[in-house]
């Protein structure tokens, strides 16, 4: 097992072009992403960092960062073709080759209501539809440029119970970034100990091409369930947790890892649309710390 630990804007409260929710400036992002320790980043929403290679690498070099993937994320139930998202690829791919990145994280952000229910609703033609947006997309992005996609699934999206994720990987060909915390939320249970992330990595781990860890607060989870709460609220709420807090054991996620012998990236990446500069900068130092206790880095 090996383990490359990056973080992302996403740590920060940033989800967004113009740094909201949480209004983090970039140069202070990559400040305190490298004061805490870290040593690689995903690139985040597209616009948030300089989109120009010479820039980005300057600030990154002053600040010894290095970039393991870029973030693409539409709302594929939107998208008529892959030609009305080419031309942001291709310059987005174009400067992740230029960072020496190999990645590219992509996500579905359709509207599929509160609580997902407008799901029911598609038809075979619209789902094919969107499976196959995302099957040439990632053939674009590694034919053209050699990056390869990883799909990223997502709480209230598309794809984020079992059941989507494994028609999404059948459809498509397409590999995951597994998402530890977004995947307990939807599919496992409130309890300490839940092993429905490391079960499903178990399952699927030649498809897992990197990760996101993440964990969740199974009391808030409880809540969110028994109140009847949508996701946003739950992410108000701060469900998503600090690493060691949370309903997954990381260190029998690092069993895990260690038994299907994982050689690639994790990100640290905890969902804080509400946490000031100075929390989100305290839970990164925390989250690296205890990953470094438990040697799993």
């Amino acid at each position: 097992m090996k383990v490359t630990i990056a973080t992302a804007p996403c740590s920060w409260g940033v989800w967004y072009p113009d740094g909201t929710p949480s209004g983090t400036p970039w140069h202070t992002f990559l400040d305190q992403a490298a004061s805490a320790g870290y040593q690689a980043l995903e690139l985040g929403p597209i616009g948030y960092l300089p989109a120009n290679y010479q820039e980005l690498s300057t600030e990154l070099e002053m600040r010894s960062l290095s970039v393991c993937a870029g973030t693409a994320c539409y709302a594929f139930a939107q998208i008529s073709n892959l030609d009305s998202i080419r031309e942001e690829l291709n310059s987005l791919c174009t400067l992740l080759v230029q960072m020496n990145a190999k990645y590219l994280v992509t996500m579905d952000e359709s509207d599929v209501g509160r609580f997902g229910e407008k799901k029911s609703d598609l038809t075979p033609y619209q789902s094919k539809r969107y499976l196959q947006i995302i099957r040439e997309m990632a053939a674009f992005t590694f034919q053209e440029h050699g990056i390869k996609t990883v799909f990223h699934p997502h709480i209230k999206s598309l794809y984020e119970y079992e059941n989507e994720i494994q028609n999404l990987m059948e459809a498509t060909g397409i590999d995951l970034c597994f998402d530890t915390g977004h995947h307990a939320y939807s599919n496992g249970s409130p309890e300490a100990g839940d092993r429905s992330a490391l079960d499903f990595l178990l399952k699927y781990h030649e498809r897992i091409a990197y990760l996101h860890f993440k964990n969740v607060d199974g009391k808030i989870k409880k809540r969110v369930f028994e109140e009847n709460l949508d996701s946003d609220q739950a992410f108000d709420l701060d469900v998503m947790c600090d690493l060691e807090d949370g309903i997954i054991d990381f260190r029998e996620l690092k069993t895990v890892l260690e038994t299907i012998n994982f050689k690639g990236i994790g990100v640290i990446e905890q969902d804080m649309p509400r946490a000031t500069t100075d929390q989100a900068f305290t839970s990164a130092k925390r989250n690296l710390n205890f990953l470094k206790q438990i040697d799993l880095v």
